[in-house]
């Protein structure tokens, strides 16, 4: 667990060094993991000094650069934002990693190495039955874990944290060898027009534009996981998956999925002109697999549609694999009017607990429609700071990665980039 954690959200960078400084004394032996949060509004000068300020805490870190953290105040959006955590060192072990990813998806094949040249790893069965700590940690040959993880002891690691390039896969296969531990990695939010890197990750005193930094952690209080995916609406009655391959879709109760998804789109009350179009880049539609808990069924995994065709009938996914023969799953719509509220969600489940003190770290998946749709603050207006005590609140375009642990093992990974869905640690203190 971390021993400190906070969010400082503010239009003005020198507040948010006056925080910083303010804890200097306090964090500079631990191990830190953090967001500098940057928006088009920032000045260079001022990112540097963030990044100088933050950087003096530690000389032990680990951190990115991060996307504006989305709110119900759409100015918000052209602030600054930092966020930290600090950990005790007997309980963290921060590392870099250089683990090769895949290439960009392809619509209905295996995903290539993202190292050029290299073969593709075989594609893994997707049954039921499937032991994916061991397919996962064989997927990429020679895939070493990173040198600070290597002497590690798999049953002592309970969560694992990462900052990732857009090729994270080569890492989250190889941290399947820490089964018992939970693995949320965010992947950067991309940077070329701000620092001239297409991501930015610091560790130490480096900054790198690939691969990966995180942190380990064996903490005595083991964190417990939570998810929301506000703004979704399902579309469709949950089906079974009756037929899939690779990251294609074939068959939903023994019936062609497109035109089960056609009906569903055109038969929805508030799409309007959008139904007309049917299964397009226009409507953001989620296939979402639905897990058994308390008597009732609540969503678990979230898929983007790629793409559907009514006369082939197979639906494309954004994944190395579709869910399951077996799975059973539901179709959801992002509606157009949805709007991220990340700090509200946040204040909402810190409400839900009451008078117990916990802290959260929490990774979001926000848009690119996001980041640019934010009107600029008058001069006088919105000029509050605010500062969230015992959260770690940090988001990206990219969405974020998702290996969740129950009953000492982990779920496949899986990407989270449906905008406003959120992910992350719990701990009770």
């Amino acid at each position: 667990m971390a021993s400190y954690m906070s969010t400082v959200i503010s239009r003005k960078p020198a507040d948010i060094i006056a925080h910083i400084s303010r804890l200097r004394s306090s964090l500079s032996s631990n191990p830190l993991l953090y967001t500098i949060s940057v928006s088009q509004s920032t000045e260079s000068s001022d990112l540097a000094k963030l990044v100088d300020s933050v950087k003096s805490l530690s000389n032990n870190s680990v951190g990115c650069l991060s996307a504006p953290i989305p709110s119900a105040h759409p100015s918000w959006q052209r602030y600054s934002a930092v966020s930290l955590a600090s950990f005790d060192q007997k309980n963290a072990t921060l590392f870099r990693s250089t683990i090769p990813g895949r290439k960009a998806a392809q619509v209905g094949r295996w995903h290539a190495l993202h190292k050029s040249g290299a073969p593709e790893p075989e594609a893994p069965s997707t049954s039921e039955g499937m032991d994916w700590d061991f397919a996962l940690s064989n997927a990429y040959d020679g895939s070493a874990l990173p040198a600070a993880l290597q002497n590690l002891s798999a049953e002592k690691i309970d969560s694992i944290l990462y900052f990732s390039d857009n090729a994270p896969e080569g890492l989250s296969s190889t941290l399947s060898h820490f089964a018992p531990a939970t693995k949320l990695g965010l992947i950067g939010s991309s940077t070329p027009f701000i620092t001239g890197r297409p991501y930015t990750l610091f560790h130490n005193d480096s900054i790198h534009s690939s691969g990966a930094v995180g942190v380990c952690l064996s903490s005595p209080i083991r964190p417990y996981t939570q998810s929301a995916f506000p703004g979704l609406e399902a579309i469709t009655r949950p089906m079974i998956v009756t037929s899939s391959e690779g990251n294609l879709v074939n068959a939903l109760d023994n019936a062609n999925p497109s035109r089960l998804l056609l009906h569903a789109i055109q038969s929805h009350p508030s799409l309007g002109p959008l139904a007309e179009q049917g299964i397009s880049s226009e409507l953001k539609l989620y296939m979402g697999t639905l897990k058994q808990k308390g008597g009732t069924h609540e969503l678990d995994q979230l898929y983007y549609v790629m793409s559907g065709d009514p006369s082939r009938g197979s639906l494309a996914l954004d994944t190395d694999a579709a869910p399951a023969e077996g799975a059973l799953v539901q179709v959801f719509l992002l509606l157009p009017s949805a709007a991220v509220d990340a700090i509200g969600e946040v204040q909402k489940q810190r409400d839900a607990n009451g008078a117990r003190r916990t802290r959260s770290l929490t990774f979001v998946s926000t848009s690119i429609e996001e980041m640019e749709g934010s009107p600029a603050s008058l001069p006088g207006q919105d000029s509050e700071t605010r500062v969230l005590e015992d959260v770690f609140l940090a988001a990206s375009e990219n969405g974020c990665i998702v290996s969740r642990s129950e009953d000492g093992r982990s779920e496949r990974p899986w990407k989270c980039g449906v905008p406003g869905g959120m992910v992350g640690l719990q701990w009770t203190t």
